[in-house]
Parts: structure tokens; C-alpha cells; sequence
């Protein structure tokens, strides 16, 4: 049985780029005749940004799931009291507006993630770039597709000369590393599409909604998603309980995590 049926699949499609559009008319790098000029940019408690186009986002995706998904749950970063989902097995995932400071910055690479999570496994998820109109989704075995051309990691099995994503990890000068910064959520479109070998991310500010849509689109490209001690990761709709996100090619991850300056688990 599929996860989610074939109509279902392109409203929910729909959906997503209907929110995306809402986020254009505030995005500080859009045309200025189409904008809304008040993004109203709080902090929040975490010291990370949270803005209108956030909100205004997060109500179109609530109310489309609703609709389209009644017995489901729902857990969203924006949205109060989401942690309450009476023991759904079946619970949406969403960041309505993921990358908010670089969105707020006018850059593009900024993105919609929406996964649906199983008993505690992603099974499907999407990453749509509104500025970039790049919309990528995954199945667990079905694989992995943006804009309709199916997803595949390197085949390397050494890093390549900047090919490394690292986040919130001590400087190196090693030539493999990509040395520029860049959303998150684009830099796991990179190693699916195979222009990275692999990514490490010291989570600070990430939680599940940052990085649930990206798990089963590694997955689905070929990829490898672990925390620091090499296990898989599982969502429990709550605070992530591991410290670094490993994810790779597969070939090189052992690799990856010999460089966390933390104490291996104890096998």
C-alpha cells in the first residue's frame, strides 16, 4: 500500500507551493512591486529568527494537511502545543520556513521541508526552494527526485577537493573542505545531487523539523544519515537527543565521524 496515494501526492504538491508563494511576497530579495514591507522579525527564546512569512506559511500547511490528511498529526516548529498528537503514528513533520536568517537576508537559498514520520521513521518528505523553484521529494523505495530527475550521491570513496560540508566544527584548511557558508537545508540537496561527499553538523539550533525531510532524501539518494556514534537517527517528535547529524555517500562516513571531537559510543 502506498504511503500516500497519487492524488493525494500532487495536492499535497500544490499545497507546498502555494506556501512557497506566500513567502515570495515577503522575501527582502523579491521585486519590491510584489512585496509585503513588514516581515516583523522577532528572536526567539533559542536566539534563532521567526518572522510573518513564517507564520503565514505554517497556517497554509496546517490547514492543507488538515484537510488533506484529517486522521494525521501534525508537528510543527511554529506552531504551539504541536507536541500534543495523542500517540499518532502517523505525524507530519513541518518547517514552513526553513533558512529564516538567510531568508531574511535576501539570499535564495531558503526552503519549505515537509516529511511525514511513521512510528518514528521518515517515509516521505519534500524540500521545495520557492526562489530557486527547485521541489525535491522522496519515498522510502522509491527513491529520490528534483524537478522530476531522480537523485544519486557520489560514488566517491575519498573526500574530494571541497566537497565536505561542516557546520559549527573547528576550522580546517584541509582542501576538502567546502569553506563557504551555506543553508543546511541546501547543502543536503548538494550531497544528494553528489556534488558533496559528505556533511557534519553540530546541532546548536537544528531540531526534528530542520532535519526530518533531508533524512529520507539521503536515504532515497543512496546516502547514509547517522548521529555521532554511527546509529540511525529516529524522530520522536520532541528534542533531538543526539549531538552531531553525520550524513554522506555511504562510502566515506566512517570518515566523517573520526573527525568529532567527542568520545565514540562504547560498542
Amino acid at each position: 500500500m502506498a504511503i500516500i496515494d497519487n492524488a493525494s501526492e500532487k495536492e499535497l504538491e500544490r499545497l507546498i507551493r502555494e506556501a512557497g508563494k506566500a513567502l515570495l511576497c515577503y522575501w527582502p530579495g523579491g521585486s519590491p512591486d510584489t512585496l509585503h514591507t513588514d516581515l516583523d522579525v522577532k528572536k526567539k527564546k533559542d536566539g534563532s529568527l521567526v518572522t510573518k512569512a513564517d507564520f503565514e506559511s505554517n497556517e497554509i500547511l496546517i490547514s492543507g494537511l488538515n484537510k488533506l490528511f484529517p486522521d494525521d498529526g501534525i508537528f510543527s516548529e511554529e506552531r504551539a502545543g504541536s507536541d500534543s498528537l495523542n500517540g499518532s503514528e502517523r505525524v507530519w513533520i513541518i518547517d514552513p520556513l526553513d533558512g529564516t536568517k538567510t531568508f531574511v537576508e535576501g539570499n535564495d537559498d531558503f526552503s519549505i521541508l515537509v516529511s511525514l514520520c511513521i512510528r518514528g521513521r521518515i517515509e516521505f518528505g519534500v524540500m521545495y526552494f520557492p526562489a530557486r523553484n527547485m521541489f525535491a521529494q522522496a519515498a522510502k523505495g522509491r527513491g529520490a527526485i528534483l524537478d522530476r530527475v531522480r537523485l544519486q550521491v557520489s560514488n566517491s570513496v575519498k573526500f574530494r577537493d571541497r566537497s565536505v560540508y561542516l557546520r559549527h566544527l573547528a576550522p580546517s584548511q584541509e582542501s576538502w573542505r567546502y569553506d563557504k557558508w551555506m543553508d543546511s537545508g541546501m547543502a543536503f540537496l548538494s550531497l544528494c545531487r553528489g556534488d558533496f561527499d559528505g556533511i557534519v553538523i553540530h546541532l546548536i539550533h537544528h531540531q526534528e523539523w530542520d532535519l526530518a525531510a533531508q533524512t529520507v532524501m539521503i536515504e532515497e539518494s543512496g546516502g547514509m544519515v547517522t548521529d555521532e556514534h554511527g546509529h540511525p537517527v529516529s524522530f520522536k517528535r520532541g528534542p533531538v537527543d543526539y549531538n552531531y547529524l553525520v550524513a554522506s555517500n555511504g562510502r566515506v562516513h566512517d570518515k566523517l565521524l573520526k573527525l568529532i571531537p567527542t568520545p565514540r559510543a562504547q560498542n
